[in-house]
């Protein structure tokens, strides 16, 4: 007995995955999916969901600055990719920078005034057609006879007099610079946001600002506190108004406000005014929109632009009455050092008829600003690149539809995302996701490089990137659930082809009961029990009998798509058309069920030889096979937190009865009524019993399966079958001499059933004994089945 158990190989030995001895595990994976799949399907429909919720509440109310920050790094990108272009006439401004070099010439920031007037001088002389002055002039002149005074104070008595004359004697450069401030187109600049040296005071206007369609005053940008010029100085000047407000470090500065709202009061800035005092406006106009029904689709209330009366210039704002700026690149800036200017080491021509903006970059610690393109500027460049800008015509606008089609890309396009990620493959979803990211992406940059307008993408390309991703993770752990599932109940049942193919159709194994048309094929074991009863103490070679006996039966059922419903003892049982359909799978059943019959021979062999070398006598092994071709309930069959997918029904049922009983008939496979119907023209099948039931009174027909369709062309089968009908005409009519001649000549034929005439002999002699009566059909009583 030991011999069979060390003659198994490896192969033999190893169970097919997952396992035998992961069962508890597969049916614990089972529970465990079948328990989180409604939790698991309700945060599929959640969590994408979520994601576009989350997305709209971030569009709508700016969560935390992110839409905005967003949507600025993008335009800065458009910047960046096309920066502004100078006009035909070139720059309108001049920049003239107080900076670095400046400072080592003639000291750092703030410079004595004398020095500013002799810059301005310079600066007129060239011929500028205004002059902005983009730093506020708040301190005293540092030099003037007061400053000088305060400083030395208290002076000795020997010299007081004497010095205090003849400092009175020298020129007051304050009033020299108020004087040259009137006699030139100036403007001057006071600082919003910044504290006052002395006590607040609102700043001279030089224009008024009417209001049109609204007041501006509602939406442009309110500071609390501001920094003026000295008040001979803003008195003096042509212009006056709001340079760069203070800004936070690092921050990029992509935006000029136009208006300020300083305590009620409008004011224009540096910018509006330099422009005005150039053309000689009169005053400004400040356009706002505001629906009289509370919303109009394509209208934010607020500022759209500021005009200049009596110029022809306007400059588009944001609702808050700031210029988005468009920044150029080098050929759109002209600056010059004010040392060079002082020195006369430059050519002055470029500033003929042009705005001239004096800024200051150093003053000992640099005053630099981001900006969109990457590259720091101080205030006056900005103010100089925003001249241009509005003389140019060049506007970058953000419509007032802007922010609902951005919020309408992101509904539209993440419900169509999701929809087609929960029906379809991720591929879909993705190929999706990238047209509708880049169908976007391409309108946002055709509608900045055509008109200028800011529609922002960015949010809604992410919007739909998360949705895609989260739908894939979501359907990818779902697939991972589906698959754990699938491969619990099915891996050790189908082939690796059909097993690929549930798992590509995981709605094919329905937890719900379904009917479905499936052919049954029960195979067992004849003269088992008596091989089982020599190896009950060697378990080892017991058990690899039954798996020398179900490995190759498995691969039969399997290599002809069928799948293998369960094994019980020496029994196995296998099920065609379920869970997947099969194409002729009657057809399938019956070849499997021959090929079963072939194959048994090697474990024959294997046992012969075993028996051999223990002395023993070799008990060959037979089949008997079941067949039944009808209507069967697929789906779970277990607990219902314990899915175990099975297939009843009296297909399942009576193929097993035929097994059972197929000894007792002679030939190793039966096949009933509904199988014969399907593959009766192609198969050699003789009849050989008509078994009633409860459910089938009358009787089904029930046949054995000799023969695969070239032995049903063979003439030898023919003239069998032809006795063979001989038999059960007279039988049914209870001609009982006449079926036994009729068995006697069958018997003498090719291809005889010994075992079924010995059978129908003895059914006879019992008939005879009592007959069945009248109205008998010929049929068995087999009970319930």
């Amino acid at each position: 007995m030991l011999s069979l158990s060390r003659n198994r190989t490896t192969a033999d030995t190893q169970c097919p995955e997952p396992g035998h001895g992961r069962a508890e595990t597969g049916r614990r994976c089972v529970r465990e999916t079948m328990e989180s799949t409604p939790a698991f399907h309700r945060l599929s429909a959640i969590l994408p969901g979520l994601v576009l919720v989350l997305s709209l509440a971030l569009s709508i109310y700016d969560i935390g600055g992110l839409a905005t920050a967003l949507r600025d790094h993008v335009f800065d990108i458009y910047q960046r990719i096309e920066p502004r272009k100078a006009g035909p006439d070139g720059p309108h401004a001049v920049y003239i920078d107080i900076g670095s070099e400046s400072a080592q010439r003639y000291d750092t920031w703030p410079w004595p005034r004398k020095r500013l007037v002799d810059l301005v001088n310079a600066v007129r002389a060239a011929g500028a057609s205004a002059i902005l002055l983009d730093m506020p002039l708040y301190e005293e002149d540092p030099t003037s006879t007061a400053s000088l005074l305060k400083l030395w104070t208290p002076l000795p008595d020997s010299t007081s007099y004497e010095l205090r004359e003849g400092l009175a004697s020298l020129p007051d450069h304050e009033q020299a610079f108020a004087a040259l401030l009137a006699a030139t187109p100036s403007v001057i600049s006071f600082e919003p946001g910044k504290a006052p040296l002395g006590d607040v005071r609102a700043p001279v206007a030089h224009a008024n600002i009417a209001s049109q369609g609204s007041d501006a005053r509602h939406y442009a940008a309110t500071y609390a506190l501001w920094r003026p010029s000295l008040a001979s100085f803003e008195a003096a000047a042509k212009g006056g108004g709001a340079t760069l407000p203070d800004q936070t470090p690092g921050t990029a500065v992509r935006t000029l406000p136009m208006l300020v709202n300083l305590g009620g009061t409008l004011y224009p800035s540096n910018i509006l005014e330099a422009l005005r005092v150039m053309r000689g406006g009169t005053g400004y106009h400040a356009n706002v929109a505001e629906s009289e029904m509370g919303f109009t689709f394509g209208m934010e209330p607020g500022v759209e632009q500021v005009s200049i009366d009596d110029t022809g210039l306007a400059a588009l704002t944001s609702i808050n009455g700031a210029l988005q700026l468009y920044f150029g690149g080098p050929d759109t800036r002209i600056a010059m050092s004010a040392s060079k200017l002082l020195d006369g080491d430059t050519d002055i021509s470029s500033l003929k008829d042009r705005v001239a903006v004096i800024g200051v970059s150093a003053n000992g610690t640099q005053r630099l600003y981001d900006t969109p393109t990457g590259i720091q500027m101080p205030s006056g460049a900005i103010a100089a690149n925003a001249i241009d800008q509005i003389l140019d015509g060049a506007f970058l606008t953000r419509p007032g539809w802007a922010t609902a089609a951005e919020q309408l890309y992101i509904f539209v396009g993440g419900i169509l995302v999701i929809i087609l990620l929960s029906l379809f493959r991720f591929r879909w979803g993705f190929m999706l996701t990238l047209l509708l990211g880049c169908g976007g992406v391409y309108a946002s940059w055709w509608a900045f490089e055509t008109h200028r307008w800011l529609i922002d993408p960015s949010l809604g390309g992410l919007t739909l990137i998360a949705a895609s991703l989260t739908c894939a993770l979501m359907t990818k752990l779902h697939s991972e659930e589906q698959t754990q599932f699938i491969d619990a109940q099915f891996s050790r049942r189908l082939s690796p082809s059909g097993l690929a193919r549930v798992h590509a159709h995981p709605n094919l194994v329905q937890a719900e009961g379904q009917l479905k048309p499936v052919t049954s094929v029960v195979a067992g074991l004849r003269g088992f029990n008596i091989i089982a009863d020599r190896y009950l103490e060697d378990p080892q070679a017991y058990a690899d009998i039954l798996n020398r006996f179900f490995s190759p039966m498995v691969k039969i059922v399997q290599d002809r798509n069928g799948m293998v419903d369960r094994t019980v003892g020496d029994t196995l049982y296998a099920v065609w058309n379920a869970p997947f359909d099969v194409n002729e799978h009657a057809s399938k059943g019956c070849d499997a069920a021959l090929r079963m019959v072939e194959n048994l021979e090697a474990l024959n062999e294997f046992l012969e030889e075993d028996a051999r070398r223990q002395h023993l006598s070799h008990v060959p092994l037979s089949l008997s096979i079941g067949i039944d071709t009808g209507l069967a309930t697929t789906g779970n069959m277990g607990a219902i937190l314990q899915f175990d997918y099975g297939v009843l029904g009296e297909p399942v049922s009576f193929g097993a009865h035929l097994q059972r009983n197929a000894r007792n008939y002679g030939p190793a496979i039966i096949v009933g009524e509904g199988t014969q119907r399907a593959v009766g023209d192609r198969y050699a099948l003789l009849e050989i019993d008509l078994i009633s039931t409860p459910r089938h009174p009358e009787g089904r027909r029930v046949f054995a399966l000799l023969g695969d369709p070239i032995m049903r062309a063979n003439p030898k089968f023919r003239a069998l079958q032809e006795a063979h009908a001989l038999i059960f005409s007279a039988y049914r009519n209870q001609r009982w001499a006449d079926a036994r001649a009729a068995i006697t000549e069958c018997r003498k034929l090719n291809g005889a059933i010994s075992t079924l005439y010995d059978f129908y002999e003895a059914r006879i002699a019992q008939y005879e004994a009592n007959p069945p009566g009248e109205h008998w059909n010929g049929s068995w009583y087999a009970g319930r089945i």
